[in-house]
């Protein structure tokens, strides 16, 4: 008999990418033959800023293969064919999709080849689009997710209230294409759930235990962590490390909105002023699609009268960075991978969320888990710099939500240990694999 062989697919976003990736590696370092299957345009974002990222000197067992983008049942049951045709006795065992990728569950099922999905979000948002049924039976939303009035509810006695505006499907989502992609996206996740004989989640019991109660079926395996964060679409500029070691400790604000978050021209330059009226050394992460015409988007003079205390890069290796001693805080648009990178860090947020799960993930930050502070989108409108500089300072000078961070960060380092919640469920999979 050969090796466990998994076919892993994603959705082709960063956020997607980077905790299969993770897992792949992680499922690797037991053992584990991996087919890591991405769109074309992922697969070549991800080859030309890393082309030795998933892999250890000493490891092979992680083959890179690409389909076309969109949805490709077909194409990835030949690809399926293929492996199993030429690869002697290590053919495709199991099928370890994106929960959005229903049809590759299905493919799997057809051919009769175990299924598992791996949420890269809140184990609570998978709580959340199973609720869709009921949700639409009961009245609260329509057949197209939109809320018929706005309310508050609860998806269980001990889930924290969500209002139904901030749905995931349609918060801050001014785009009608947008709604209707994320709407179809969580009803994908259901069908996953159902086909899948495993469901797993990049979370941790000890953030959302009242989300694994109601739904014992999800795992937590996270965080999910390697010793270099894999599955990136820009390369890294490690630069910044070396900087930060001639900084104080716990004085650098870092600041990263993710892989897809865009300012305008105005919102750029208000924080940016921000930024420099804070008087604190600064990484600031901003991709050459952040703002529209970026050489042109700096206030005037910004650069210069910063000079060495800030540092403006395209793409950090941002779990390294988490982890230097010289970080403070972490402003970020609380992607859930960012989340969980601080979090594992102890590192304290400021958060500015822009659409989908990020709004959840700031309650949680802010109203649960008290490790942040975060700005009112409701109100809508450019944020002002004295606004931004406010909340910096009033994050940077209570050390309270430090303790909480470093809490955290204790409960979740030890539950990936040995003998830990995480680390058990993973090794419960590894050998699951292997049967």
């Amino acid at each position: 008999m050969g090796k466990a062989h998994v076919l892993a697919i994603c959705v082709p976003a960063q956020g997607h990418v980077i905790p299969l990736m993770e897992f792949s590696v992680s499922l690797a370092k037991h053992g584990i033959k991996i087919t890591f299957v991405n769109s074309e345009s992922a697969h070549k974002l991800l080859v030309n800023a890393s082309p030795a990222a998933i892999k250890d000197d000493d490891d092979d067992d992680i083959a890179l293969v690409s389909i076309p983008d969109g949805d490709q049942p077909e194409i990835l049951k030949q690809v399926i064919e293929n492996i199993n045709a030429t690869d002697g006795s290590d053919k495709i065992t199991c099928v370890l999709a994106d929960p959005g990728l229903s049809w590759a569950l299905e493919v799997a099922l057809e051919m009769k080849i175990r299924r598992a999905i791996l949420s890269p979000f809140a184990a609570t948002l998978l709580v959340l689009k199973s609720s869709i049924p009921k949700l639409i039976q009961v009245g609260i939303i329509g057949e197209d997710g939109t809320p018929t009035k706005k309310k508050t509810i609860q998806l269980s006695p001990t889930i924290p209230a969500i209002e139904t505006s901030h749905f995931s499907w349609i918060c801050y989502c001014n785009s009608e294409l947008l709604k209707f992609w994320l709407f179809e996206y969580a009803l994908r996740c259901n069908k996953s759930m159902k086909l899948a004989d495993k469901i797993l989640c990049n979370s941790n019991y000890d953030l959302e235990p009242a989300a694994f109660e109601t739904n014992p079926k999800i795992l937590p395996i996270g965080p999910l962590l390697t010793s270099n964060r894999t599955g990136n679409f820009w390369a890294d500029d490690s630069s910044c490390l070396k900087w930060l070691d001639l900084q104080a400790t716990k004085s650098v604000i870092y600041v990263a909105f993710g892989s897809a978050t865009t300012f305008d021209q105005a919102q750029f330059q208000e924080f940016a002023m921000a930024l420099e009226s804070c008087n604190r050394p600064f990484i600031w992460v901003v991709r050459p699609d952040f703002v529209e015409k970026l050489s042109e988007a700096y206030p005037e003079g910004f650069e210069q009268r910063v000079g060495g205390r800030g540092l403006v890069i395209s793409w950090a290796p941002q779990q390294k960075v988490l982890e230097h001693s010289s970080v403070a805080c972490f402003v970020t648009h609380c992607g859930w991978n960012s989340t969980m990178e601080s979090l594992i860090s102890g590192v304290p947020l400021l958060c500015w969320p822009f659409n989908s799960e990020q709004v959840h993930n700031h309650n949680y930050i802010c109203n649960v888990w008290k490790v942040g502070l975060g700005f009112n989108r409701d109100e809508g409108g450019l944020l002002a710099r004295q606004v931004i500089q406010n909340k910096l300072e009033e994050l940077l000078g209570n050390e309270k939500y430090r303790a909480n961070a470093l809490d955290i960060k204790e409960k979740l380092r030890n539950s990936i240990k040995q003998g830990g919640c995480s680390y058990s469920n993973f090794i419960s999979v590894v050998e699951w694999l292997k049967e």
